[in-house]
């Protein structure tokens, strides 16, 4: 079980790592401002339907990787 609950946490962790770097790209590549994309943690800043859907999907996997992360710490830690 502690096997199969590492390696889904690291997947979501990956998988959403992937897809804030894949929102970052797509938008950099749109705007051409390289500097917006490093803040888009800080500032809020336009994303269109396409980038905001993948920042969405990665925040959510990245959460869910960590919260897993806390699971298998607590109880099999």
């Amino acid at each position: 079980m502690n096997v199969i609950v590492s390696v889904l946490e690291n997947l979501l962790i990956g998988i959403g790592v992937i897809s804030l770097l894949f929102a970052i790209t797509q938008y950099g590549k749109r705007t051409s401002d390289w500097g917006g994309a490093c803040i888009l943690f800080v500032k809020r800043i336009e994303l269109s339907i396409q980038e905001h859907k993948w920042y969405r999907i990665g925040i959510s996997s990245f959460f869910l990787g960590v919260v897993v992360r806390i699971l298998n710490l607590t109880f099999w830690g």
